[in-house]
C-alpha cells in the first residue's frame, strides 16, 4: 500500500498534535467549571437558607465564586488557550511540510533527488518551526520518534502515479471529509445552541413577569440571565458558527483541488501542484491561528 499513517508522521508533528489536544481539553473543562460556578453563585444568590444564624446560600455562592476566582486566575496564569493554539499552528505547519516531503511537492521536489538534501531541507524547516514556538509548546516527542521516519522516505521513493494515489486518499480526501463532517456538525450545534438560548431568555421574561406580578419572589431571572450570559460565553469560547462557515468553505476548496489531482503529468507540474494544494489547505489553520492569538 502507497498510504502512510499518521504513526509514521515526524515524532516534532506527535508531539505538538498531542500537546494541542491536552491543551484544548484543559481549556474547555476550566472554561466550564467556571461558567457553572458563576450560574451557581447567581441562583445561591436568589436564595435564602438559614441554618441558625449562618446563610447557607450565601455560602454557596461564596464558595462558587471562589471557584469562578480559582479558575480565572489559571486561565490567566497558565494559559491553556495560548498553548493550544501554539501547538495546533506547530502541528499543522509540520504536517504540509511532511507531505510536501513524502509526495514530492515543494520545495522537496524530485527532481532535488531522494538524499541527503531534500532530508536537510526538511530538517532546517522544522527546527525553525519549533524555534518560533519555543516555550509555547511545551510537549516532547517520542523517545523513539524520528523527524523522517523509514516510512515517509519509502512513500517519497515511489513512482508519481503511486505518490499521487497516498496524495489523494490520505491528504485531500481526508482533509475534505474532515471539513465537511465538521462544517455540518458545526452548523448543527450553533442551530441546537441558538434554540437553547432563545428558550433560556424566554424563560428569564416569563420568570420576570411573575415577579412584576407577584406570583413568585424569587429573583430567578437574573439566575436565567446568568445562565444566558454563559451560555453566550460557551459559545464564544466554542465558536460554532464562524467554524462552520470556515470549514464549508475549506471543503469546498479542496473539492476543487480533488477534481484537478490528475492534470499535473511531469514531477514539476505535480510539485507545483502539491505546493498549491498545501497552501490552500493551510490556509484555513493561517486564519485559525490569526483569530486566536
Amino acid at each position: 500500500m502507497e498510504l502512510i499513517s499518521e504513526s509514521e508522521f515526524p515524532a516534532s508533528y506527535l508531539a505538538a498534535d498531542r500537546c494541542a489536544l491536552t491543551e484544548q481539553r484543559r481549556l474547555l473543562t476550566a472554561t466550564r467549571a467556571r461558567l457553572v460556578a458563576l450560574v451557581a453563585a447567581a441562583a445561591f444568590g436568589a436564595l435564602s437558607i438559614q441554618a441558625g444564624r449562618l446563610d447557607l446560600a450565601a455560602l454557596g455562592a461564596a464558595t462558587a465564586l471562589i471557584v469562578a476566582l480559582v479558575t480565572d486566575v489559571y486561565l490567566l496564569t497558565v494559559r491553556p488557550d495560548r498553548h493550544w493554539y501554539a501547538s495546533r499552528a506547530m502541528a499543522e505547519s509540520i504536517k504540509s511540510l511532511a507531505w510536501r516531503y513524502v509526495v514530492g511537492g515543494q520545495p522537496f521536489a524530485q527532481r532535488d533527488g531522494n538524499g541527503r538534501r531534500a532530508d536537510e531541507l526538511m530538517l532546517r524547516r522544522f527546527s525553525s518551526i519549533t524555534e518560533a514556538l519555543r516555550g509555547i509548546v511545551v510537549a516532547p516527542p517520542p523517545e523513539t520518534g524520528l523527524e523522517i521516519t523509514d516510512e515517509m522516505r519509502r512513500v517519497r521513493a515511489l513512482s508519481l502515479a503511486d505518490r499521487r494515489h497516498a496524495y489523494t486518499v490520505g491528504r485531500i480526501n481526508d482533509q475534505r471529509a474532515w471539513y465537511a463532517a465538521r462544517a455540518l456538525m458545526n452548523e448543527r450545534r450553533a442551530a441546537k445552541w441558538s434554540i437553547v438560548l432563545a428558550v433560556i431568555e424566554a424563560t428569564g421574561l416569563v420568570c420576570a413577569m411573575l415577579k412584576v406580578v407577584q406570583v413568585i419572589n424569587l429573583d430567578l431571572a437574573g439566575v436565567v440571565g446568568a445562565l444566558a450570559a454563559a451560555g453566550v460565553a460557551w459559545l464564544q469560547t466554542r465558536q460554532h458558527h464562524q467554524l462552520a462557515a470556515a470549514y464549508a468553505v475549506a471543503a469546498h476548496e479542496l473539492a476543487d483541488i480533488a477534481s484537478r489531482v490528475d492534470w499535473p503529468e511531469t514531477e514539476a507540474e505535480w510539485a507545483h501542484f502539491v505546493d498549491e494544494a498545501e497552501e490552500a489547505i493551510s490556509r484555513e489553520h493561517t486564519l485559525w491561528w490569526a483569530s486566536h492569538s
